[in-house]
C-alpha cells in the first residue's frame, strides 16, 4: 500500500498528467461554448482544480521548490489562481435585464446563468429607472456613442432610499452585484388594456434594440387573459443622431404605429385605440428602456492579489538568477588576469 501510495503522488505530480490535464481543460472550454446546460460551468471547473491538485502534489514533493523560495512563491499565486478561477466559476452570475423609462426593475423580465452555487439575491434588487441619457458624437461619417448616464433610485440592503447615476463603468453595487449600463437600448410602445369587465392594465412592449435593428423596429404583444395577439411595427423619419453635431438618444417627434390584428391593419397615434369584443387597447405614447448587465463574482479581488503575488515571486525568482554576486565577479577578473 505505501508503495502504490507513493506511486500515486509521484504520477499526481509529474508532467506528463499536466500536459494531459490542459488538454482535458483546453477540450472542457470548447465543450462549454457549445452546451446550454445549467451545469456546463464544472467543465471548465473540474480541469482547474485537478490542475490546481497536480500543481500542490508538486510542490509537496519537488525538492526544487525547497531551495527556491522565490519560485515556490510563483508557484503558489498559480496555485490560488487556479483554484480561484475554477470556483469562481461555480459562484458567480452573469446576467441582464430591460427597465422601461420611469419604471421599477421586474425580476421576471431578468435573463441571467449562474454556478451552481451562487446565492441568488436578483429578487432583493429594488430599483427604479427614473430616466437615462445616451450621447453621440460624430465620427468619420458616422456617429459614436460617448456616455451613458442612468439615474437610479434603488432600496439599500439596510432599506434605505437612496439615489444615483449608474454608467458603463460606473456600476450600482448592491447585495454583491455590480449593475452596469449596456450599449442596447431601444423604444417601448406603452398601452392600456381596458376589459369590458375587470380592471385595466397598463404594460409596454420592448422593441428591438435600436439603431442595431433600425430597419426591423417591431414585436408582438399578447394581451393578457386575452387570445388577441398583435404585430406591431414603429416607422419614424426622424433621423434623432447627427453625423454632422453631437446628438443624444430620444423618441422621435414624428412617429406611427402600425398594428395588425390577424389581416386588420391599424396605424396609431397617442390617445387612440382599437376596439376588441371584449375589450379596449389604448395606445399611449411612445416610452425608452434601458439595458442593464448584473454582475456578481466575489474572487476577482483575490484574483488580483494571487495574480500579483505570482508576478513579484516570479520577478524575486529572476532578480536572483541574474543578479550579479560579488565572489563571481572576482573570480572573472582573476581568469581574466
Amino acid at each position: 500500500m505505501e508503495l502504490l501510495a507513493r506511486y500515486l503522488v509521484r504520477y499526481s505530480a509529474s508532467l506528463k498528467l499536466t500536459l494531459f490535464l490542459f488538454f482535458i481543460f483546453g477540450a472542457g472550454v470548447i465543450l462549454w461554448h457549445f452546451t446550454e446546460h445549467e451545469l456546463k460551468n464544472w467543465l471548465i471547473t473540474i480541469p482547474l482544480l485537478l490542475l490546481a491538485f497536480n500543481l500542490m502534489t508538486a510542490l509537496l514533493t519537488n525538492k526544487i521548490f525547497r531551495i527556491h523560495g522565490w519560485l515556490l512563491l510563483f508557484h503558489v499565486g498559480l496555485l490560488l489562481l487556479l483554484l480561484l478561477i475554477g470556483i469562481s466559476q461555480v459562484t458567480k452570475l452573469i446576467g441582464g435585464v430591460e427597465v422601461t423609462n420611469g419604471t421599477v426593475y421586474d425580476q421576471s423580465s431578468a435573463q441571467w446563468q449562474q454556478g451552481i452555487f451562487h446565492p441568488n439575491r436578483l429578487d432583493k434588487l429594488q430599483f427604479k429607472l427614473e430616466q437615462f441619457s445616451i450621447n453621440y458624437a460624430p465620427s468619420h461619417g458616422t456617429v459614436v456613442r460617448q456616455d451613458t448616464q442612468a439615474h437610479i433610485t434603488w432600496l439599500d440592503e439596510e432599506g434605505g432610499v437612496k439615489k444615483g447615476v449608474v454608467g458603463d463603468k460606473v456600476p450600482l453595487k448592491i447585495y454583491g452585484y455590480k449593475l452596469y449600463t449596456t450599449h442596447n437600448k431601444g423604444f417601448a410602445p406603452m398601452f392600456k388594456w381596458q376589459p369590458n369587465q375587470g380592471f385595466p392594465i397598463e404594460g409596454s412592449v420592448h422593441l428591438p434594440a435600436w439603431p442595431e435593428n433600425e430597419l426591423n423596429q417591431a414585436n408582438d404583444l399578447q394581451i393578457p387573459n386575452t387570445p388577441y395577439k398583435l404585430w406591431l411595427n414603429l416607422k419614424f423619419f426622424d433621423p434623432i443622431l447627427s453625423t454632422i453635431e453631437p446628438s443624444t438618444f430620444r423618441i422621435p417627434s414624428d412617429f406611427i404605429l402600425i398594428v395588425r390584428v390577424e389581416e386588420l391593419r391599424y396605424e396609431l397615434q397617442p390617445g387612440e385605440f382599437i376596439e376588441f369584443e371584449t375589450g379596449r387597447l389604448e395606445f399611449l405614447g411612445l416610452n425608452t428602456w434601458m439595458g442593464f448587465q448584473i454582475f456578481y463574482d466575489w474572487s476577482l479581488p483575490w484574483m488580483l492579489g494571487a495574480s500579483l503575488l505570482a508576478l513579484f515571486g516570479l520577478a524575486g525568482h529572476f532578480w536572483k538568477k541574474f543578479a550579479p554576486v560579488p565572489w563571481r565577479e572576482s573570480l572573472e577578473e582573476e581568469e581574466k588576469k
